[in-house]
């Protein structure tokens, strides 16, 4: 067993235009430090890789889905599709962006699997433009 020994340093190396992106991005979003921006940033990327790999057993997080309301019976179905995982779905948000366009918030946690399914089937249906996971490590 590997045993932990607190705070590493790491060295990368990047393009100048990347460095300096990333410093104005960070600071604006009030962090005090360069290395708790790249820490989350690293964090975030293990989350996706992990929940795309499906290494993650256990997932948490919210599924974001954008649709066209105008297409025929979709609202029925989306709804249909959220009963049918109600054992990993805690919660959801409707928002009404235009006329037409939809934008569903879908929190759950579960089977890493069992979201995947979910974000299939949501994905599958016509009228549905966009599905994504924002996933957060338990």
């Amino acid at each position: 067993m590997v045993q932990d020994v607190g705070a590493r340093r790491l060295s990368v190396s990047l393009p100048s235009p990347l460095v300096k992106e990333f410093d104005t991005v960070w600071k604006s979003m009030k962090y005090t430090d360069r290395s708790k921006a790249v820490h989350d940033a690293i964090r975030n990327f293990i989350t996706e890789h992990k929940w795309m790999q499906e290494e993650a057993d256990e997932l948490m997080g919210a599924l974001v889905l954008l649709y066209y309301f105008d297409k025929p019976d979709l609202l029925n179905a989306v709804m249909r599709i959220q009963h049918e995982f109600e054992d990993i779905i805690a919660s959801s948000m409707h928002v009404h962006l235009t006329k037409d366009k939809c934008l569903e918030i879908i929190a759950v946690k579960g089977k890493a699997e069992h979201v995947k399914n979910l974000m299939q089937k949501l994905m599958a249906k016509k009228g549905v433009k966009q599905v994504k996971l924002a996933a957060i490590a338990p």
